[in-house]
């Protein structure tokens, strides 16, 4: 070989080898999925993103606003990385039932396509009014217009359980159920096209916090004699489902806060497609719980989150990355927990 062969070859190799090291620098880029801009899900995979990117060097690209019982099934398909989801559906989704009912066998073999990496509490359903509105009791809500939540989502379909369960009026008979997205269905309340907003808030909640400084509201709670209720006990026993006590005080701008209101609770989940490698998981999960503390001052709400109660809520198994990562934690991992790939 010529001396400029010699050379030529070196070159290239220099230059192929600069290629691939820019290359391995380069952001590696997932996308994922989560419900509405200031919400509970919303700040929690945003910051997830964020510690992504600033620890890991991992672009995670966040799309907000979508229903969540949607993106379970793209994840599952390896079209978005990870999602935002909520626990009930996703047994749903394992039975081929409910809003998965018309996939049947399909939504089946995907439900084992999707892998966990935590769940955590999110906050509670609340049935606002405005305070000056003819709606006073439970019963007042025949006839009315009641936004429930997005189309085909699972908020709207417990939102009308919850209705059921206090009133036994059934959505489209009883009254009105509206359902749109989530920045629809607060703009609809702010601009007084409804007479009932029920949905899921944060607390404390700049959502609520919007409400009431425009005027106060009021909110329709589960009274004492409603806790042996069978249905109420079946609604609120679902997985990721509770019931619990606004402590008085917590809004200002409620009227009848001045004492605890008994609330239905709920927690969401963050899944992961089972495609998705598990080096990447791991960094992912590692540099959120790495961060907590944080994550606590930027949103006092999820201050009930930590790493110790990553599994309460949480029934899709491990992705095998975030099962890595808890195991080096030394965290107890829950035999129902451990990756199909393991078993």
């Amino acid at each position: 070989m010529s001396v400029f062969s010699k050379r030529f070859a070196l070159i290239i190799s220099a230059v192929f080898t600069v290629f691939i090291l820019a290359a391995a620098a380069q952001a590696q880029s997932m996308k994922a999925e989560t419900a509405g801009a200031g919400g509970c899900p919303y700040t929690v995979m945003v910051l997830n993103a964020k510690y992504a990117k600033s620890e890991a060097n991992i672009d995670i690209q966040v799309n907000d606003g979508k229903t969540l019982t949607k993106s379970m099934l793209l994840a599952a398909q390896g079209k978005v990385d990870i999602v935002s989801a909520v626990p009930a559906p996703y047994i749903f989704m394992s039975q081929g039932t409910k809003m998965y009912k018309k996939l049947g066998d399909k939504a089946v073999t995907l439900s084992k396509k999707l892998r966990g990496m935590f769940g955590y509490e999110c906050g509670m359903y609340m049935p606002i009014v405005w305070d000056n509105a003819r709606v006073k009791t439970w019963q007042g809500f025949k006839g009315k217009k009641i936004f429930t939540g997005p189309p085909s989502g699972a908020a709207a379909a417990y939102s009308e359980s919850f209705i059921r369960v206090m009133t036994g009026y059934e959505p489209n008979q009883d009254y009105e159920a509206v359902r749109l997205n989530w920045g629809s269905g607060q703009q609809a309340m702010r601009d007084g096209q409804l007479d009932v907003y029920m949905r899921p808030l944060t607390v404390p909640s700049a959502l609520m916090e919007e409400l009431t400084g425009i005027r106060p509201v009021r909110l329709f709670g589960v009274p004492d004699d409603m806790l042996e209720d069978a249905n109420l006990k079946k609604m609120v026993g679902a997985p990721g489902r509770g019931l619990g006590n606004l402590k008085a005080g917590t809004f200002p701008g409620v009227v009848n806060n001045n004492q605890d209101i008994r609330l239905p609770t709920f927690a969401l989940i963050q899944v992961a497609g089972a495609h998705v490698d598990a080096d990447l998981i791991y960094k992912i999960t590692k540099a959120y719980w790495d961060n907590i503390d944080e994550v606590h001052q930027n949103a006092p709400f999820l201050s009930k989150m930590t790493k110790q109660t990553a599994f309460a809520s949480l029934n899709v198994p491990l992705h095998m990355g975030a099962y890595k990562y808890y195991q080096e934690s030394g965290l107890e991992i829950p035999e129902a927990l451990t990756p199909p790939e393991m078993r």
